[in-house]
Order: C-alpha cells, then sequence, then structure tokens
C-alpha cells in the first residue's frame, strides 16, 4: 500500500481491509482500550493494547508495519516531549509515555480504519450537539486543504531556492504565513459558496452505511477483555 502525499489518514481509511467492519463497534473498541489504558497503573495493560491493536491495524488491516509506525511516529515526538516536561522519576515518565502511545494505537483502530463521514454519522446517532459535530468535521477537512496548500507554496518556494540558508528561509516562511492567511480565507469563501450551491441550509448530512457485526469482531473483542481482566 503506498501512502497519499497530502491526505494519508483518508487514504488509509478508504483502502483499510477492515473498513467494513462496523463503526459504532470499533469505537467502542477504541474507547473501552483507552479507558482500560488511562485508568490501569499496570505496565502489563498498555503494552498488551498497543501489541493487540498493532496486530488488527497491520495484520488484519492490511496496513505494512513500516506505514504503521510512520503514523504512530508523528504524535511519539510530542508524547516523549510533553512527558519530559512533566518531570518526576523515570518510572512516571515511562508510565506515561507507554499510556499515550497505547492509547493512540487504540484511536487508531478507527481514525485509519474509518472515513470521516462515517465517524461523524455514527456521532449523531450518540445524539451530541449537531454543531459540535459539523463543525468537527468542517475543520477536520480544511486541515486537509490547508495542508495542500502549505505543500504547493513549500514546492514553489524550493524550485525558486527559498530555502537555500537560514535568513532565505526564514524570509520565505513569514511570506508563506502571510499567503496561507489570505488563500484560507478567500478558500473559506468558495467552500462555502459551493456548499451552499449544494443546498446547504445549515445542517450537514452524512450517508452511513449499514454494517453487520461480525463474528470475528466479536471474538476479538472477547480475548481482548479476557487477557485485560486476566
Amino acid at each position: 500500500m503506498h501512502t497519499h502525499n497530502h491526505f494519508p489518514i483518508d487514504y488509509y481509511a478508504y483502502n483499510s481491509a477492515i473498513r467494513n467492519w462496523n463503526t459504532g463497534y470499533k469505537m467502542i473498541f477504541s474507547f473501552t482500550a483507552i479507558i482500560a489504558v488511562i485508568s490501569s497503573d499496570d505496565f502489563f495493560i498498555p503494552v498488551y493494547t498497543f501489541l493487540f491493536m498493532g496486530f488488527i491495524n497491520t495484520y488484519l488491516a492490511r496496513l505494512s508495519i513500516k506505514e504503521y509506525l510512520r503514523a504512530v511516529r508523528i504524535p511519539f515526538i510530542f508524547i516523549i516531549l510533553g512527558s519530559i516536561a512533566i518531570g518526576g522519576n523515570i518510572i512516571l515518565i515511562l508510565n506515561v509515555i507507554l499510556k499515550a502511545i497505547s492509547a493512540t494505537s487504540a484511536m487508531y483502530l478507527v481514525t485509519l480504519s474509518t472515513p470521516a463521514g462515517e465517524i461523524i454519522a455514527t456521532l449523531k446517532k450518540l445524539h451530541l450537539p449537531g454543531i459540535f459535530i459539523e463543525l468537527m468535521y468542517l475543520t477536520y477537512r480544511y486541515i486537509f486543504i490547508l495542508s495542500d496548500e502549505v505543500h504547493k507554496m513549500r514546492n514553489a518556494g524550493i524550485s525558486r531556492l527559498g530555502y537555500i540558508n537560514y535568513r532565505t528561509s526564514c524570509k520565505s516562511f513569514s511570506m508563506m504565513l502571510g499567503n496561507l492567511l489570505i488563500i484560507s480565507l478567500k478558500n473559506s469563501r468558495n467552500y462555502y459558496n459551493a456548499m451552499e450551491a449544494r443546498c446547504y441550509n445549515g445542517s450537514l448530512g452524512f450517508y452511513n452505511e449499514k454494517k453487520k457485526i461480525c463474528k470475528l469482531q466479536v471474538l476479538l473483542f472477547l480475548i481482548y477483555l479476557i487477557f485485560l481482566i486476566i
């Protein structure tokens, strides 16, 4: 599986081998694992959860180990820095790091195998405030739109030797931020006009495909809980 340059999370979600799993099941499984990790002081549970979720995300979801570790590496740097900032003894720091990494791997069970629209549709079933859900979805989408613009501007700057030295890099970076603000305002108007042209009336609708929970899914959940209790 090859990664997409600008939308890797969406790319993984749409091409995941477990995309057809019930979204509600994956969310319950993920949240159960996160709660178990956070509420326990046992080192075994975070390690066990990380390995179990890694097995699902790689072997069953058909995501290569290299790509999975690349996805884990992104928050890992922030987790390390945040844990060091907490201070305390080395045992406490390691415990925080293990919990954070394990919780992230559990969260990836949903984010790397479920398109954003299906997650939002499932959240709507929980009767969460509509404005909260829609803002979350639009923010999520707009992050990738801005990321795409940054990627284009950076490539344009590199092709014009805009990052040849430190002074030039700072100047190019400041110019890019200014352009990004202008582009973001312009794009926000364009995308809102596009939504209105598609009969947007203040509420976003999401298609939610009905997916059954198979025996394998139930078995995996039971195995996780059994070893968790033992």
